[in-house]
Order: C-alpha cells, then sequence, then structure tokens
C-alpha cells in the first residue's frame, strides 16, 4: 500500500466523523507535495508572514515580496540586506518586518541552521526556533507540518484548526482541552492530516 492508503486505512477505522471528511475532501495536498525538497527559509518565512492572518491575505502579501524580490522564493541573502521599512511596503507589520530580517541575518551567517533540525525531535524543534526572533509555538509547529514533511503535529493554538474541531466534535461549541485531546489521540499518529481536513470544514463552513 501506499504512504496515504495506510494512513487513510487508520483515520478511517478510528475515527468515523474524520472518514466522512476523508470522502468529502480526498488526499490531503501537502502530501503530495512531500516529495519534493523544500526550501526550509522560504517555507519559515511564509509561516511568519502568515501568522494571525487569513490564507487569502497571507497570500497576497507573500505574492508582493516575491514580486520585489523578483524571486519564485525567498532566500536568506536577499532578505537580510532588505531594509525593514521595505518589507513594510509590501503590507507586513513592523514586528513580522524586524523578525524577517533578523532570521534572514542569522541564516545568512549559519546556513545549516534549519536542515539541521531535520533529525531532532518535534519538541526539540520548537525550542531551537523559537530563539529565533518573532518564532513561536505556532509557527514552529507550521514549519514541522508543512517543510519537514511532521505527520504527528497538533497547533491547539490555531485558530481555524479549533473552529473545525469544534464544527465537527462539538457542535460548535468551545470544547475543554481534555475533550479535544481525546478527539485528537485518535488521529495518532497523523495528527498534521486530521488537522488539515479541520483546516478545510473551517474554510467552507
Amino acid at each position: 500500500m501506499t504512504d496515504w492508503q495506510i494512513i487513510k486505512q487508520h483515520l478511517v477505522k478510528n475515527d468515523k466523523r474524520l472518514a466522512c471528511l476523508i470522502a468529502s475532501f480526498g488526499q490531503p495536498t501537502f502530501l503530495s507535495q512531500r516529495a519534493f525538497e523544500p526550501n526550509l527559509f522560504d517555507q519559515l518565512i511564509n509561516s511568519i508572514i502568515s501568522q494571525q492572518l487569513s490564507t487569502k491575505v497571507a497570500r497576497t502579501l507573500k505574492n508582493r515580496l516575491y514580486r520585489l524580490l523578483e524571486s519564485t522564493e525567498f532566500v536568506p541573502s536577499a532578505l537580510s540586506e532588505m531594509e525593514t521599512d521595505v518589507l513594510r511596503s509590501c503590507g507586513l507589520s513592523y514586528a513580522k518586518s524586524s523578525s524577517i530580517q533578523s532570521i534572514a541575518k542569522v541564516l545568512t551567517n549559519n546556513p545549516t541552521y534549519l536542515s539541521d533540525l531535520a533529525d531532532k525531535e518535534n519538541h526539540e524543534i520548537t525550542t531551537t526556533l523559537t530563539q529565533l526572533k518573532g518564532v513561536g509555538t505556532w509557527t514552529a509547529q507550521m514549519f514541522q507540518m508543512f517543510a519537514l514533511n511532521r505527520l504527528d503535529v497538533f497547533a491547539p493554538g490555531d485558530a481555524g484548526l479549533m473552529k473545525g474541531i469544534r464544527i465537527i466534535y462539538f457542535q460548535n461549541k468551545p470544547p475543554t482541552t481534555g475533550a479535544v485531546e481525546k478527539v485528537t489521540a485518535k488521529w495518532k499518529p497523523y495528527r498534521s492530516i486530521g488537522s488539515w481536513y479541520m483546516w478545510q470544514v473551517a474554510n467552507t463552513r
């Protein structure tokens, strides 16, 4: 069986509500992208830009910055030389602009900073990344999920994810932490996949 077939079999068996979403939305798009080696710096900067923004707004800001750089991906050397005011002209907040510039300088001086994380445990990655300016737990979790392709990441601080969980499992009422943990325990070791379906629900309802 393929990786997806194994994952699907596990989730369908353990969570009937999630099984219905799998039937509706199909295979998560980011699974098919795992075959390609990602630009880790680009992924991290994308996560920073996306903090507390809708997918649509974040995409708009990313594309503005790509156009400014005349590139289709972010690289440390280009962003480290860019003034904060120039970054802000793309619509980024001062805090995000300052963080991006700071992180770009770190990566310019230490090119393997992110690739060195590949063999670490999730909690170690979070500890390392949150030492960077502007990187919190949520950003570190998104990096693990979409850049390092970790399949068992859950970000309880993500508003869209929690919205999906409320709708599907709790009749759109705020659940307790324990109740959420009970739901997501059924997804292990594929909580990243379960999370993707919750985002689809949040974006369509």
